[in-house]
């Protein structure tokens, strides 16, 4: 595959926007390029070209890694997911959070489903499908999202 890694992800708190930079700044340690948005639309004011810089940046991605965290995944990030989807890229998800929301595994099944790979922090195991990687509270994220990208068989 060429293209970059698409990272969507909530980005409203000053710790959302830490850990998607250093997601971002540990797979690009990886050797992978990485469409951040939040860094791609520094400056940017206009809502038209927010939105622009962001098709830009998945019309160009060859796989998404999209963060699933909080109570209901960020809005923003599920229309990226869902143009991903249609675009036919494969969709990495991740939940680093725990706590449940009502939904199968913490996630909406709508967006469960979209995903190539999910990796999901866990308190127990659930039984789910083969491509859902358990992570424990606090566990590094990295090597569970390196281990999703090889399955995708996406090369940096």
């Amino acid at each position: 595959m060429t293209g970059w890694i698409y990272l969507a992800g909530p980005l409203f708190t000053q710790a959302e926007v830490a850990f998607n930079q250093q997601l971002a700044d540990r797979l690009r340690q990886q050797g992978y390029q990485v469409y951040l948005p939040q860094q791609e639309c520094v400056g940017i004011t206009e809502p038209a070209a927010l939105f622009a810089t962001c098709i830009r940046g998945l019309d160009g991605a060859a796989i998404v890694l999209v963060i699933l965290d909080g109570p209901d995944a960020d809005s923003g990030s599920c229309f990226e997911m869902g143009y991903a989807y249609a675009r036919g890229l494969p969709i990495v998800g991740l939940r680093t959070d725990f706590r449940g929301s009502g939904e199968h595994m913490g996630v909406n099944l709508m967006l469960t489903h979209s995903c190539a790979s999910l990796i999901l922090t866990t308190l127990t195991e659930n039984l789910a499908p083969s491509k859902v990687t358990y992570l424990k509270p606090g566990q590094d994220v990295l090597s569970a999202v390196l281990s999703a990208l090889n399955m995708l068989s996406f090369q940096g």
